[in-house]
């Protein structure tokens, strides 16, 4: 089945490193037997802002929608923001507006890329943190636009956790756990919240219970927020899957991909029930934009993601197959000392990172 993909290559590096990852996902699609996606273009972003006084697209956000998946390269500039000082954000109204609640976050440690831990122990980490994207304490983000402000003396902002969002996160998580330990992983869940302090916590715990009885073989795992953060610096390498609130899971992503060489390597999946939302954590990194210095491996990792979410979707297996391509290019690379990002100290850019990729998916590179 042929896909379709809303294309929002966004603002500084997004374009550059957008533009890799699709050519890398169609030739993983290629090698695969996939049929080349339509991909729908969509304009959004701080510089189409500053061009029309709008951040995306006549009817952008229905067009992304409409498509199976969207893939988004990164949006934002330090210069160009709204009159009351924030950012340009029309990727937060999508999350809200199709409901993508799962936030997906892998964490993977590579051989030859930078491990800022001493411990040897380091190199095996592989994690994931399932960070809730709709609601928490982002559903007072701004562009929502539901911020108190009184009498220019008090802001009072919303943390909000609702039953129906907190249920088809944890099952998601615990799905998403199921799926790692078939494939030989330790079959762990930690709820990660701060249960001791907010009542919204407690409840947010007291659900993960619920959702978990009906996945006996997961074994479930508890974790302040505060202790999660210490841990990950301890012993990030015993963590399996993590699932948490939204701004604890901002927060803890960015720490964790800092463990295996930084934003760079910090790949994103969004998914709700209908649609999915693929992107790299990092932002637009205006200083290096349009110098081929960006290192594209988050985008190209969000694209292995979309894959993965693909294949289930359309139900269409050889999607899978595309992903298990493009990562296995990526291990290769690392094994073999053929990618070496200029933001880990190397002499590629994005481009070169991108070629080499390719070659290694043709079988080019030894």
């Amino acid at each position: 089945m042929k896909a379709t993909i809303s294309l929002i290559k966004g603002d500084g590096i997004g374009v550059d490193v957008s533009e890799a990852a699709i050519f890398l996902a169609e030739k993983a699609m290629a090698k695969a037997g996939i049929p080349a996606p339509q991909i729908v273009e969509i304009a959004a972003g701080a510089s189409y802002f500053a061009e029309t006084g709008q951040d995306i697209q006549p009817d952008g956000e229905a067009a992304a929608g409409a498509a199976d998946a969207i893939f988004l390269g990164a949006i934002g500039l330090p210069e160009i923001r709204h009159e009351d000082g924030t950012e340009i954000s029309p990727h937060l109204r999508l999350r809200d507006r199709y409901q993508l609640y799962a936030g997906v976050r892998p964490v993977k440690a590579y051989p030859n890329a930078p491990m800022p831990l001493a411990d040897l122990r380091a190199g095996k980490i592989d994690l994931v943190i399932i960070r809730e994207s709709t609601e928490g304490l982002f559903y007072s983000a701004a562009v929502h636009g539901r911020s108190k402000i009184i009498d220019n003396a008090v802001c009072d902002e919303t943390l909000r956790i609702t039953r129906a969002t907190s249920e088809k996160l944890h099952d998601f998580a615990f799905r998403f756990a199921t799926k790692r330990k078939d494939k030989g992983h330790k079959g762990q869940l930690t709820c990660v919240d701060k249960a001791n302090v907010f009542t919204s916590m407690v409840f947010f715990r007291q659900i993960f219970d619920e959702v978990g009885a009906n996945y006996p073989d997961i074994n479930k795992a508890y974790n302040y927020v505060d202790a999660a953060a210490l841990d990950l610096i301890r012993s990030p390498w015993s963590a399996d899957v993590m699932v948490m609130e939204n701004m604890f899971g901002d927060i803890l992503s960015d720490l964790a991909g800092g463990l295996v060489g930084g934003m760079g390597m910090a790949a994103c999946g969004e998914i709700g029930d209908q649609i999915g939302l693929f992107q790299p954590a990092h932002g637009s990194a205006p200083d290096i934009m349009g110098q081929d210095k960006a290192n594209p491996l988050a985008a190209i990792l969000s694209a292995g993601l979309m894959l993965d979410y693909l294949a289930e979707k359309l139900d269409q297996p050889a999607y899978e197959d595309a992903a298990m391509i493009l990562d296995a290019a990526i291990e290769t690379g690392f094994a073999l000392n053929r990618l070496r990002p200029m933001e880990f100290g190397g002499d590629m850019g994005t481009k070169a990172v991108t070629l080499a990729l390719s070659s290694l998916m043709d079988g080019k590179l030894k």
